[in-house]
């Protein structure tokens, strides 16, 4: 969508002075994590990166507000030979043991984040051992501290014209869509009490691209679901940009619907927006941002499936978005998480905090 109709969408839902006044400013505003669980939703965000890098501030800001945390747990992140590993986040997992967090995401398997020696891998039978190895491992070693496993993360991408609309991948090329199967029964063998989730992104939108990946997930969900795979949520990462933001919410919607008809739950897990395409001044990206926060949340919590909300990021000192390939093209510093690079609470804050507040029903 061209930035001029974006604009005008996203003025619709202006948060304004009601807002603030329900969540007044202040140096700690009311945490997220508990305005969520009143209404029985589990919040949380990534820190982006482990936390003893990070300024005391925002570790504080962490504890106020979250309940999940998702460090970066990928397989080639902690294991660079077969049966060794190197879990560098453990600071962050102690971390949020000590402030009763629990740990969510962590993909088990992804397709940018496959080992090396495993797509190596010559005998038939050694790529098999490898994930039943590597998710055993985790699984058992994180037991009681997680609460979802991504256990497959990523592996949709209907362009390349595969089967299934699955993605050319190191698991396809050595397991075939077997890897699913596998997968899920060896976490579940290994993490019986765990949320288990297949975890995937570009789905919001009213676009072919967006129609032609709701309608692969919900094919891949009916064939999990027929096989008796060991599925209990789909996850929807939901990082959205303001230059292209052609959402209606009854699309949305109905998709939601189609996933909780199916019998499990849904989780947003990695969600910001990218302020691309909004105005330099401040207030306004700022407020064009919170807007697509509300949008986009007011849809999904009205939808009694959805039991997790996952920000990816809370400051916007400590962003993915950060990354030169993400730059605006003024050069202005991005501003796309609910806190400012000083820790301050945004308008997407209270975006967020009022679309929490405002579901309905306590869960």
């Amino acid at each position: 969508m061209l930035r001029r109709s974006c604009l005008k969408h996203l003025g619709a839902i202006s948060l304004g002075a009601a807002a603030r006044q329900a969540f007044p400013q202040s140096a700690v505003v009311p945490s997220l994590r508990e305005i969520a669980a009143k209404r029985g939703v589990l919040f949380g965000a990534t820190p982006e990166v482990e936390v003893t890098r990070t300024a005391p501030e925002y570790r504080d800001l962490l504890a106020h507000h979250c309940r999940l945390i998702a460090p970066i747990l990928s397989w080639a992140s902690v294991s660079q030979a077969p049966g060794e590993y190197n879990i560098r986040w453990q600071p962050t997992l102690d971390f949020c043991k000590a402030h009763e967090m629990k740990l969510t995401g962590a993909h088990l398997l992804w397709h940018e984040s496959t080992p090396k020696f495993f797509a190596e891998a010559a005998n038939v039978e050694d790529p098999r051992k490898l994930v039943v190895d590597h998710i055993n491992y985790m699984c058992k070693r994180l037991a009681g501290q997680v609460w979802s496993w991504n256990v497959v993360n990523e592996a949709l991408n209907p362009r390349e014209g595969r089967p299934g609309g699955l993605r050319g991948s190191p698991l396809v090329t050595q397991l075939g869509g077997e890897f699913f199967d596998l997968a899920f029964h060896t976490a579940r063998e290994a993490d019986p009490k765990a949320v288990l989730v297949y975890n995937d992104y570009a789905f919001e939108l009213d676009t072919t691209e967006h129609e032609g990946r709701r309608r692969a997930l919900i094919a891949l969900l009916d064939g999990f679901k027929k096989r008796n795979v060991p599925v209990d949520a789909i996850g929807l990462q939901t990082h959205m940009r303001l230059d292209h933001f052609n959402f209606r919410p009854r699309v949305y919607g109905d998709f939601l619907k189609e996933i909780a008809a199916r019998g499990v739950k849904v989780l947003i897990t990695e969600m910001d927006v990218w302020d691309i395409g909004a105005p330099a001044e401040i207030e306004k990206r700022d407020q064009a941002v919170a807007d697509c926060y509300r949008r986009i949340l007011d849809v999904a919590l009205d939808e009694p499936a959805l039991v997790a909300l996952v920000i990816w990021g809370l400051s916007d000192r400590y962003t993915w978005l950060k990354r030169p390939k993400y730059a605006r093209e003024d050069g202005l510093p991005g501003r796309p998480l609910p806190f400012d690079e000083q820790f301050a609470a945004k308008p997407a804050y209270y975006a967020i905090a009022k679309a929490l507040e405002e579901r309905k029903g306590t869960g």
